[in-house]
Formats: structure tokens, C-alpha cells, sequence
């Protein structure tokens, strides 16, 4: 009983920040007038520019489909584009437009608001956390894969 016990703490503990990251990013969408994945999706290409689709999808761990139609919208509301690379007509790379670059400048002083608070975290205690969220998705990982 106990076993289960310590995994629903670890579950509990993960929902609960996890929730409230998705809240902080939620009302940072939200100002920008984008979904939170919207929103993610700008932050991810403007951090790794000219990335294929299935790079992006891989990067913000969704599938390559869901991540399609995110980017449809997102080159709807002109906030990114697709470009062919000049080396492999076929290949498709994304990128942001300057609307795309924009919304992300205004963004990121109401962001850096709401995030700023972890920044007292101990760097010793980021690295262990960091450590252990690691350690926990390779020993998921380890039973999916049997």
C-alpha cells in the first residue's frame, strides 16, 4: 500500500505543477490571443529556428498530425511561415514572421512577471530537481518500452 501511496504523491506533485504552469502560460496566451500550445509552438521556433514539422512535434511532445494543424493556423494568423530549403526541394522548414516575433516581444515582459519568482530557486536545487525529473521519465520510459 505504501508503494502506491508514494506514486500517487509523485502523480499529485506533478498535476499540481504542472497545472500551474499551464495556467501561467495559459494567461500568457490568452493577452497574445493564442491557445497555450499557440503560444508554446511560437516560443519553440523562435528558440530553434527553420525546423522541420516533425522536429517541432518531437520538441514539444505532440504528434506530428496535432502539430500540423497548429501550424495551419499559425501560418492563417501569419505568425509563422514554411519554407522549402533550397537544398532539398521536398523538405519544409518553419520559421516566424515578424508578427510571430513581435507577439514575443510583447510577451516576454508579462512573462518574465509571472516567472520571475524562480528564479530564488537554488541553482543545487534546480540541478536535483531537473535530476529527478529526468531519472523518473527514464525509468517510465524503461517499462513502456519492456
Amino acid at each position: 500500500m505504501a508503494d502506491r501511496e508514494q506514486v500517487t504523491r509523485i502523480f499529485r506533485s506533478f498535476r499540481e505543477v504542472n497545472q500551474t504552469f499551464h495556467h501561467a502560460i495559459w494567461k500568457e496566451a490568452e493577452v497574445l490571443g493564442l491557445t497555450p500550445i499557440q503560444y508554446f509552438v511560437l516560443k519553440t521556433l523562435h528558440e530553434k529556428p527553420r525546423v522541420r514539422l516533425s522536429q517541432l512535434a518531437e520538441s514539444i511532445h505532440i504528434g506530428s498530425s496535432a502539430a500540423s494543424g497548429i501550424v495551419d493556423r499559425l501560418v492563417k494568423l501569419g505568425t509563422i511561415k514554411r519554407e522549402r530549403l533550397e537544398t532539398d526541394r521536398r523538405s519544409i522548414t518553419l520559421m516566424l514572421t515578424e508578427k510571430g516575433e513581435e507577439l514575443l516581444r510583447r510577451a516576454s515582459d508579462t512573462s518574465m512577471d509571472r516567472i520571475a519568482p524562480l528564479l530564488d530557486l537554488k541553482e543545487e536545487d534546480v540541478s536535483e530537481m531537473i535530476r529527478i525529473h529526468q531519472l523518473i521519465v527514464q525509468k517510465l520510459l524503461e517499462v513502456e518500452r519492456g
